[in-house]
């Protein structure tokens, strides 16, 4: 049996690298901000502590055991993971080993980052480092987080809709000295050669559309560190398009986005169990005529998710912006049958489908379309699935009745321009 081995080794030491990094933030901003103030110098490390991930490899080990055979193994059964073009994939560990990765993923779910810690152990490339917000670490997550990579930022420091309970630390120098400080940390990892996660929209779309890039702080930091590293690492950009059949907390996201209340979660780890749950209990009965690719898909794994990764991107690449680094994140995301038949449905009900179908297709993007779309067999077939979906979700009746309107529109929102 073959010894299974990633194709580079991170040496991190925790304690290091957080004196390292404090020693810099405090020559560059903490002495001149904050001169001699023990509190600030305090408060300061133990928000570093907490940005700090520990990279806990035992336990890494043995959380993936139980996180493949038990706790996540229906999501992971469900991935179908692809490249851009044929060579893209060989290109994405080639960057890793030489360099350093940078996954820019769009963000509809908690599950995201473990269908890309997923594809990261398929690709035998290192486990990224995950970049979310502190609020997913409640209940087990607040132990568990930290050891499985994750640097934690604080919410209510970063995020302007929030703000800390202790007045000292609800300042803008103190947010400013935050941001500095996650800036070093993160300059400092991307230039150990740690591949790295963040999500570019900033957090989940709650209305089911992908969002816009908004992480410019991140992306000045991330360019900094490649500006610094000169010729003895590169960085690459990896677009990650990741197009999910079910998103488990759907109904609740799109009712948030109603109300435009914020939806927080119980916690990273209990949000991902649920969503396994919900994939395992997930089991419609799709009747289909014809052999595409797409169809097979859904008739094998039931709920597939799709993966595109897009060609690396090197940050030393000149006058590219974070939105064109971005755009092949959209470019290859994928229209499902369900995404289709949702904006069919809202339009004009279930009766005189395939005609409404034809005319819906012939306004949406081609690259966006399957070849199933483009035949009479398999487009029929796409409705016969998209149908079937939502009367297993409870949104459409046997008899064609809308049960859930919100739920519709949130899967329509999908990949579809509006007209």
């Amino acid at each position: 049996m073959s010894v299974y081995r990633r194709v580079k080794k991170i040496r991190y030491h925790r304690g290091r690298i957080r004196r390292e990094v404090f020693s810099r933030f405090r020559e560059q901003f903490l002495d001149s901000e904050y001169p001699g103030d023990p509190k600030a110098a305090r408060l300061f490390g133990k928000d570093l502590k907490k940005l700090s991930a520990n990279f806990s490899k035992l336990f890494f080990f043995q959380y993936s055991l139980w996180s493949r055979y038990k706790f996540h193994r229906h999501i992971y059964r469900s991935v179908i993971l692809k490249g851009a073009r044929e060579n893209t994939l060989h290109d994405v560990v080639q960057a890793s080993k030489e360099g350093v990765l940078f996954y820019f993923p769009n963000h509809q779910a908690h599950i995201d980052s473990m269908v890309i810690s997923w594809v990261a152990k398929l690709l035998r490339v290192p486990q990224p480092m995950f970049i979310a917000w502190n609020t997913l670490a409640r209940r087990r997550s607040s132990y568990l987080m930290p050891l499985v990579n994750s640097c934690l930022l604080d919410r209510q420091i970063m995020d302007t809709r929030f703000s800390p309970p202790d007045p000292f630390r609800n300042t803008r120098n103190y947010r400013a000295g935050y941001t500095r400080l996650f800036n070093e940390y993160l300059k400092h990892m991307l230039s150990e050669g740690v591949d790295t996660l963040i999500y570019p929209e900033g957090g989940r779309t709650y209305s089911g559309k992908t969002g816009e890039a908004r992480i410019r702080r991140v992306f000045k930091s991330a360019l900094q560190a490649q500006d610094s590293l000169k010729d003895r690492r590169e960085i690459f950009i990896v677009p990650v398009s990741l197009t999910f059949t079910l998103v488990p907390e759907a109904s609740q996201l799109i009712r948030a986005c109603r109300e435009k209340s914020y939806l927080p979660p119980s916690s990273l780890f209990h949000d991902m169990q649920y969503g396994d749950d919900r994939y395992a209990a997930f089991r419609p009965v799709y009747e289909t005529r014809s052999g595409f690719p797409l169809i097979r898909d859904f008739l094998e794994k039931n709920t597939p998710i799709y993966c595109v990764l897009g060609d690396p991107i090197s940050l030393r690449e000149p006058a590219l912006t974070l939105e064109q680094y971005f755009e092949p994140v959209k470019k290859n995301l994928k229209v499902l049958p369900h995404h289709f038949v949702a904006r069919l449905i809202l339009s004009g009900g279930t009766a005189g489908m395939i005609d409404a179908a034809r005319q819906l297709r012939n306004t949406i993007h081609e690259h966006l379309l399957d070849e199933a779309f483009f035949d009479e067999m398999g487009l029929r077939d796409i409705l016969s699935v998209g149908l079937e979906f939502f009367r297993c979700e409870g949104a459409v009746t046997e008899t064609g009745e809308i049960c859930d309107p919100l739920l519709l529109e949130y899967y329509g929102n999908k990949c579809i321009p509006n007209p």
